[in-house]
């Protein structure tokens, strides 16, 4: 007699293989690099600024020394990033590390999803392995860095999936999720959330629901608690900071999708091209093709239905965004987890009805060939990336040139970090090491010194004008990095 609740070998070493190839486009090298200068090191001030100040809604401006530059979304995600800080300290890992919880959270739902609704965990499977092997999300700016685009597209799925679960049975429990998926998508990246919602709505009508959700009570509740939560949160911010929606909504929303933002332009192909050549690559081709299934025969009715409604949500998200007129590769990003759960339903029907039958050699061999060009080529390159990723920007190099000092000169704690412009990843790492290893550093901007000062300086257009002001005494180089003492003016 088989014991039902024993787990047999083979799952035990498939999930132990599972959990390997998870691993090194998450866990693997992610403290290698230092924080990354501008958006990962300026939400990272911003969750220190909660961390320090204990102010959760607080409208984020400036450090001492920085330029200005408020803060126009909500902090949903940072808050959970200021929870990693009170657990593992200042570090740059509780800024990853949380990204990378939510996204392996995520990875748990999709798989329990799968095997529970849709009878095939291997859906989940390849909902996975499609999105580690996606150059669009195992890179910088999104599962690899302490942005809160990763968390963001999870957020987006999750609430897709429950709101077709919703659908499905008029669960009430579903129906919560998705609130609460909306609610921590609309206070992560502010109204952008709301642009998968047409598609959602278009798939109500064509599923000839749309009269039962509207006079579903518990739909208006949730609509008015969803509106009141984020309107709610909003409102306290231009009560507190005066102002605070004509910046959002000039910079962040309307603003962004009419006016191309800090030079960020490009065609209305933007996104496809991204998507096609770089993001999403293969697989990207692979998502219209995958509706091809819903002709063929033995296709269950739920299967069908959630793949008719994940394709109306791709690309009527794809649609909306094209004619935004800031162009930036991580909005494509959300479609992602929606082309990746449609590839999996596709692989998997086509393997049960065009495969499963063959004569098992032929099986194994048709099953190598295309898990190695979909699968195996792809992942070796998003690693090959991972270990060969670099320091985009001068200031980057703060970090790695403040741990070398440590090492080498542990008596120097205190000097002065000369830096210039949008100087927040040198900020970060003054604060870092003043609290958690009371370190003295300061941060200058002007490049006007004292004698005696003891200055790290790590920016090819910053160095000069200190060499060419003062006299130094070098105390150290590495990597177009110098730790000098001012010895006097020219």
């Amino acid at each position: 007699m088989i014991n039902p609740g024993k787990i047999s070998l083979s799952t035990i070493g498939w999930s132990l293989l599972f959990m390997l190839v998870l691993y090194f486009p998450t866990i693997h090298y992610i403290n290698h690099l230092p924080i990354r200068w501008w958006d990962e090191s300026l939400f990272g001030l911003r969750a220190l600024h909660i961390y320090k100040t204990g102010d959760y809604l607080s409208n984020f401006q400036l450090y001492d020394g920085l330029m200005d530059h408020r803060n126009t979304k909500l902090p949903f995600t940072t808050w959970i990033q200021v929870l990693f800080m009170k657990v593992l300290g200042v570090k740059v890992l509780a800024l990853r590390l949380p990204v990378i919880m939510i996204f392996l959270a995520t990875v748990a739902f999709t798989l329990r999803f799968a095997k529970k609704n849709l009878s095939a965990i291997s859906i989940g499977v390849i909902f996975t392995l499609v999105m580690i092997c996606s150059p669009g999300i195992v890179r910088d700016h999104i599962l690899r860095t302490g942005d809160h685009d990763m968390a963001f597209l999870c957020y987006l799925f999750v609430m897709v999936i429950s709101y077709f679960q919703y659908l499905e049975c008029n669960s009430k429990k579903y129906l919560g999720l998705f609130a609460i998926s909306l609610i921590a998508a609309l206070l992560t990246k502010n109204l952008l959330a709301g642009a998968f919602l047409p598609g959602l709505l278009l798939y109500t009508i064509y599923s000839k629901k749309i009269i039962g959700v509207l006079t579903d009570k518990f739909i208006w509740i949730i609509i008015l608690s969803v509106v009141g939560i984020f309107s709610g949160s909003v409102f306290y911010l231009n009560e507190t900071y005066p102002g605070f929606v004509d910046r959002m909504w000039g910079y962040e929303l309307m603003g962004r999708y009419t006016d191309a933002k800090d030079g960020h332009k490009g065609g209305l192909g933007f996104f496809l091209n991204d998507l096609a050549v770089t993001s999403f690559k293969i697989y990207f081709w692979m998502v219209p093709l995958s509706l091809l299934v819903l002709f063929t025969k033995k296709l269950s009715g739920i299967s069908s239905r959630l793949l008719i409604c994940l394709g109306i949500v791709y690309f009527s998200y794809i649609l909306i965004i094209s004619f935004a007129e800031t162009k930036l590769f991580w909005y494509g990003t959300p479609i992602i987890p929606v082309g990746a759960m449609m590839i999996g339903i596709a692989l998997n029907h086509i393997y049960n009805v065009y495969l499963l039958n063959k004569k098992k050699y032929l099986r194994y061999l048709i099953l190598s060939v295309f898990a190695i060009i979909v699968f195996v080529i792809p992942y070796k390159g998003i690693v090959e990336s991972i270990i060969q990723d670099q320091i985009m920007h001068g200031e980057e190099r703060f970090g790695l040139f403040i741990k070398k000092i440590s090492m080498d000169h542990p008596s120097i704690i205190s000097f002065t970090l000369a830096d210039k412009d949008f100087g927040t990843a040198a900020m970060w790492y003054k604060e870092q090491y003043n609290i958690e290893n009371e370190y003295n550093i300061n941060y200058k901007s002007n490049n006007t010194f004292g004698l005696g000062e003891t200055v790290m300086t790590c920016l090819y257009d910053v160095t000069p004008n200190i060499l060419k002001q003062y006299e130094v005494e070098v105390i150290q180089i590495w990597n177009n990095c110098q730790l000098i003492k001012i010895i006097r003016e020219k």
